[in-house]
């Protein structure tokens, strides 16, 4: 998905993501900077001490000019590929993210797992639970989609099985580590509240109680 889909030789920096805007374009820091860390002063009302491509929209400095704290012989010289990308697993790279955390006195490891948590873990597993829920068939010969499955069982234009296209892993896939943050870092009670809720609600849905045909001998 981080694949670009075309290429646009002009750029408007009014129409790109405003996180750019954001970027840190200083050569140099000024002492008031360092004087505000010390008092812990909120980062969105002390921007404005700091050179950044917001500050030079509509200008022609938002074109040229750009510098930096820490001068390089090649840009190209950095790693090629970053650990996020080296990481297969979503599980792999959040625990990397908070072993660096836990490192680093500014940061609060607790906060970065319930972001963690909110952001992505919580927001995937209901999200692949509503779409349990919702989803097509698809045919395994012709890759027909249906709504609803056939009355025939079958693809009614190929006669192919049809099978599912959200399964039981891709829902609960984060649940154990989603339980696990909340268990380690102490987060509210909310949080562990709801992923039982979702638990509870999987169990029902792929492991509740179905009627059971008896035989006569039972009643015997």
């Amino acid at each position: 998905m981080d694949a670009p889909i075309l290429i646009i030789p002009v750029v408007n920096p009014l129409e790109v993501q405003r996180q750019a805007h954001e970027v840190d374009v200083a050569g140099q820091y000024p002492l008031e900077f360092y004087q505000k860390t010390l008092e812990e002063a909120d980062t969105r009302k002390t921007s404005a001490i700091i050179d950044i491509i917001a500050h030079r929209l509509n200008t022609p400095a938002q074109f040229e000019g750009f510098k930096y704290t820490i001068p390089v012989s090649n840009v190209n010289m950095g790693n090629t590929e970053s650990i996020y990308k080296k990481f297969g697993k979503m599980t792999d790279k959040m625990h990397s993210q908070l072993v660096l955390a836990e490192k680093i006195a500014a940061v609060d490891a607790d906060v970065v797992a319930r972001k963690v948590l909110t952001t992505h873990f919580i927001r995937d597993i209901a999200g692949n639970l509503r779409a349990f829920t919702t989803q097509q068939f698809r045919c395994k010969g012709c890759n027909r989609k249906f709504r609803r499955m056939p009355l025939i069982g079958k693809c009614p234009s190929c006669n192919s099985d049809l099978i599912l296209t959200v399964y039981r892993g891709g829902i609960e896939k984060y649940l154990v580590a989603a339980t696990r943050l909340v268990e380690k870092y102490g987060l509210l009670d909310y949080y562990a509240q709801r992923l039982d809720m979702v638990a509870e609600e999987i169990l029902t849905l792929f492991e509740g109680k179905k009627p059971r045909q008896s035989s006569l001998t039972a009643f015997s």
